[in-house]
């Protein structure tokens, strides 16, 4: 670790010829606009999530870990280093870290805050959209721990810079909805935080009502498909109602509707552990997010069986899950996979989206080969290619049957799963037919990707797996139609690769007609005694 020692004074002085007055250039910017300097902090903003008392020592320490990297140096010289990735420079100028350095609650922490936000904007880099909406939020929510105690000339400094912030977001032109959406709800977390800033807050609450139908739709869901962006979106959202009604500020129709019927579309993509099911994009599955976004969920709505919009189906009976992929691909080429939990347990998932790597492994986190599905093996490619996929779901007393099919150019495929009452029998069948009749035939690979934390073991004849879960519950895979191996994969999402198994089946579209698999729960047997309560017989 590199050694550095940091003098806590009148923090900041030394930046004061570099940040210059920012006054007179704040006014010529915002010219127009709307928006006049901020004045003053409002009352303090919700969070969602307490820090980590143990990141703020590390970054007191100098050692900034983002986006699966870490670099160690002198605090105050951060925002000089050169960062390994642009995910990296993102969460660094982000300031998110913030709550981290707020949760101790000492005034050291505090002071080294401030002279981080200083030594930032002391630097000339452009910033990305992301980090500046990400910037401009955090500087919103964490205000109060900064300027607490702070010197005099601190607070005139910040709102200035808070103020130049809010300016160089409203002048941004986003390409599309969700980023003119996530520009927004920046600007209104601003204008809920300070007092000041003209008509910024009925400009951007205008704002944010019209765009939410635009980016979240009738099903809740969000229009990229992706559970993370979902999840982002209502972590702000909730936290801006509750500010609001705080503030007794009228909350737009639109805002309050689009909030009540994501977060029963949350619940649709997530599991018994309570973390996002992995499906287009999601680099993590945030359980701890996700249980502090349910604390705003007063009407505690249920999880929907089929959301047609986004294109999600799922199953819910016992203890056991199934959630499955039934909408035309966006980020991933994920077509009909589906994952498979029961409790707490996750058995099958996708390999998900790695934090930080390269084009190459994106690549193949997003093709097929990736996600519990079919996948073609006839050298074509795959990604851009249009195809059409839809779902219909039964419901009955003997449990709940997913009836989806994808259609190409190349092939049919058509794949439905069936959940018994009690969640202890998951069965599902696949069919693949050429579009074209005379084609020639071609291989094709069917994959189910276990979760690291499940052992798979085939049985002697190979006609079997054995799945064994972290608790010790067992379960029986089976198929008929093609052939079954058991191989190596690897799990991508959350801290790092992790290795993990694969369940495969190959054939070819000339013989196989139709593929069956199953999975089911071992019960554990009792012991004889446990049943008619007889003692055992004494051994001697």
């Amino acid at each position: 670790m590199t050694g550095h020692s940091t003098t806590f004074g009148d923090e900041g002085a030394s930046f004061l010829p570099l940040l210059g007055d920012l006054a007179t250039e704040i006014r010529s910017r915002l010219t127009g606009s709307g928006i006049t300097p901020f004045t003053g902090v409002a009352p303090v903003l919700p969070v969602l999530l307490a820090g980590n008392p143990l990141i703020a020592q590390h970054l007191y320490r100098g050692i900034f870990a983002f986006a699966g990297h870490r670099i160690e140096c002198q605090p105050m010289r951060i925002f000089e280093a050169k960062p390994p990735c642009a995910k990296w420079a993102d969460e660094l100028s982000g300031f998110s870290w913030l709550s981290h350095l707020e949760a101790p609650g000492l005034a050291l922490y505090r002071a080294f805050a401030r002279n981080l936000v200083l030594s930032w904007a002391a630097q000339r880099r452009r910033p990305s959209f992301q980090a500046s909406c990400s910037r401009l939020v955090s500087f919103s929510r964490h205000a109060h721990f900064l300027l607490a105690g702070a010197p005099q000339n601190f607070e005139s400094r910040f709102l200035r810079l808070v103020t130049r912030e809010t300016g160089r977001l409203f002048n941004l032109r986003p390409r599309n909805g969700q980023d003119r959406l996530r520009q927004s709800i920046a600007m209104l977390t601003a204008a809920l935080a300070f007092r000041g800033g003209g008509s910024l807050r009925n400009t951007a609450l205008s704002s944010v009502a019209s765009l939410i139908p635009s980016v979240i739709l009738p099903d809740g869901g969000p229009t990229d498909r992706n559970p993370q962006t979902l999840l982002d979106l209502l972590a702000d959202l909730v936290l801006l109602r509750a500010a609001m009604e705080a503030q007794r500020i009228a909350i737009p129709y639109s805002l309050h509707a689009a909030v009540e019927r994501a977060l029963p579309m949350l619940r649709t993509l997530s599991h018994g552990d309570e973390g996002l099911a992995v499906f287009q994009g999601v680099e993590r599955t945030n359980p701890a997010t996700m249980r502090a976004v349910f604390e705003y969920d007063a009407v505690q709505g249920l999880p929907l069986s089929h959301a047609p919009h986004t294109g999600y189906c799922r199953m819910n009976h016992g203890q056991s899950v199934v959630i499955a992929d039934c909408g035309a691909p966006t980020i991933c080429d994920s077509a009909l996979a589906f994952e498979f939990s029961h409790g707490t347990q996750r058995i099958v998932g996708s390999c998900g989206i790695p934090v930080n790597a390269s084009p190459e492994w994106l690549n193949a986190a997003r093709s097929a080969a990736a996600h519990s599905t079919l996948q073609l093996d006839d050298g074509a490619p795959r990604r851009g290619e249009p195809s059409q996929v839809g779902a219909e779901l039964v419901e009955s007393a003997q449990g709940a049957l997913v009836k989806a099919r994808s259609a190409s150019s190349r092939l049919v495929h058509s794949r439905e799963f069936f959940l018994a009452p009690d969640g202890h029998d998951f069965r599902g069948e696949d069919r693949i037919e050429q579009f074209q009749k005379g084609q020639p035939a071609a291989p094709f690979t069917i994959r189910f990707h276990l979760h690291p934390s499940v052992k798979a073991s085939a049985n002697r004849k190979g006609a079997a797996v054995i799945l064994l879960l972290p608790n010790k519950d067992a379960w029986q895979f089976l198929a008929r139609g093609g052939a079954m191996t058991l191989e190596d994969s690897v799990y991508l999402a959350g801290n790092g690769p992790r290795n993990s198994q694969q369940i495969v089946i190959r054939g070819t579209t000339e013989t196989a007609q139709r593929i069956n698999w199953a999975f089911r729960k071992i019960e554990r047997q009792v012991r004889h005694n446990e049943v008619n309560g007889a003692s055992p017989p004494l051994p001697f």
